[in-house]
């Protein structure tokens, strides 16, 4: 066991001192022309952080909302009263469902149940619904 953990302190050890020697060297001209080339790191963070909030949105949906609702950019709901959630802006802005996702929705389709989500699921479920808005005439 100890040799075990000798021999893993060891690797992370070589692995932190390879990495401080990469930081430390001169980029070569190939390096600096594809890290010119690429987005700044922010850009990237901000863009993964919105994919991710869809996919989390997007499972929101998934779980707690498609026996009713048509979820998705196309279909039908399988509840007659639920409306698809792509034509949701047509009435209203999306953003205007967060207080009442926070205080638990009871107002919709008859039989919509009640249910309160994190500020997290509600900010990934509104930017999911405004990701799969149809467009609407002005």
């Amino acid at each position: 066991m100890l040799l075990r953990r000798t021999g893993l302190l060891a690797l992370g050890l070589a692995t932190g001192l390879a990495i401080l020697a990469a930081c430390n060297s001169t980029p070569s001209a190939e390096t600096e022309d594809v890290a010119s080339a690429a987005p700044p790191i922010e850009e990237d963070a901000e863009q993964f952080a919105y994919d991710s909030k869809v996919k989390v949105g997007k499972l929101i949906s998934e779980t707690r909302c498609s026996a009713c609702h048509a979820i998705g950019p196309t279909g039908n709901s399988p509840h007659q009263d639920a409306k698809p959630f792509r034509q949701l802006s047509e009435n209203y802005p999306v953003r205007n469902l967060e207080e009442a996702l926070a205080e638990g929705i009871v107002v919709g389709h008859p039989d919509m149940p009640m249910f309160v989500l994190s500020p997290y699921e509600i900010d990934a479920l509104i930017i999911y619904l405004e990701s799969i808005q149809e467009p609407h005439p002005a």
